[in-house]
Parts: structure tokens; sequence; C-alpha cells
């Protein structure tokens, strides 16, 4: 019997391994045409088409328990991409296709609607190495997960960004 952390390595190294698209430029800022921003733009439609109305849709607020949680499901299975403070520079980034998602950048990390980022858990990202995590992971943890991430934005100051 194949265990559930062999299947989610499987899973992860399978994403690694896909080819993407131009995330950023050489020194990993949004590039303008052609980058970057035009491969978020492209994401951000097909999510708003799969997601319909609720694209938008608010969420609860975090609890503590789910932060907690978001924490420890995080530093497992999304630290070695995304790194532990989520800046996208986790111990695996040199053999990725492009640098993965920095949670704490201010244009990145609000850029998607809440229901979008949970959807990207959920089913990754076509194309990237972002994989789905619906296999490994049940609702309420993809929603711990995303909460923890949200948590990791540079905060402006605004309630908003604590959330």
């Amino acid at each position: 019997m194949i265990s559930k952390k062999w299947k989610l390595s499987v899973v992860m190294l399978m994403g690694i391994l896909i080819l993407s698209t131009a995330y950023a430029d050489g020194n990993g800022k949004h590039a303008g045409h052609g980058g970057h921003m035009d491969h978020m733009m492209k994401v951000q439609n097909m999510l708003k088409k799969e997601l319909g109305g609720s694209y938008n849709a608010s969420i609860k607020k975090a609890t503590p328990k789910e932060l907690i949680q978001g924490k420890e499901i995080y530093q497992k299975q999304c630290a070695a991409c995304h790194g532990l403070q989520g800046k996208g520079d986790g111990p695996l980034v040199s053999a990725l296709p492009s640098k993965p998602a920095d949670f704490t950048d201010p244009i990145h990390s609000k850029f998607y609607s809440d229901r979008a980022r949970i959807y990207i858990i959920k089913k990754g990202i076509p194309g990237t190495a972002m994989a789905g995590m619906e296999k490994t992971l049940g609702n309420k943890e993809i929603r711990s997960v995303y909460l923890y991430i949200k948590s990791l934005r540079k905060c402006s100051g605004s309630e908003e960004d604590h959330n």
C-alpha cells in the first residue's frame, strides 16, 4: 500500500516537472508585457470563469485554531516551494521552472480573491508547478492553509490585511 506522504511527494514532484510560462523578470519582480502580470491576468480570468458569481464572495475570518492548523500544513506541504515566510524562496525554488508566488508581496497577495486563492490551493494552476491539494487535503484543511497564507501578507495597517 502506498502511503499518503509518498503520494503527496509524487504529486509535488510531478508539479515541479511541468513546464510553465515565464512568471517574472530576472529579478523576480512583476514584469510587464508577456511576463508575470500577463500570466496572472490569464489565471484571474480563468478563475472568474470557474467561480462565477462566487469569485468575490467573502469568507469568514480565521480562528486561532485554523491559523495553527494552516501553519502546520503549510510548513509540511507548501514551504518547500513558497518558503517558511511565504516569500517564494523555498529550498526547491532552484528546481522549479518559475518562481513560486510570494505571499508577502502586496500586489500578488491581493491580486486574486479569497475564493480564487482557495480554488488555486484545491485545484492547482494548469501549466505551472502549483499542484492541487484536493486529493490530500479536505476542504477545512485547504481553508486553514489559505487563511495562514493570507496572514503572511505584509500589513499596510488595515484590518483587512490581517484576516
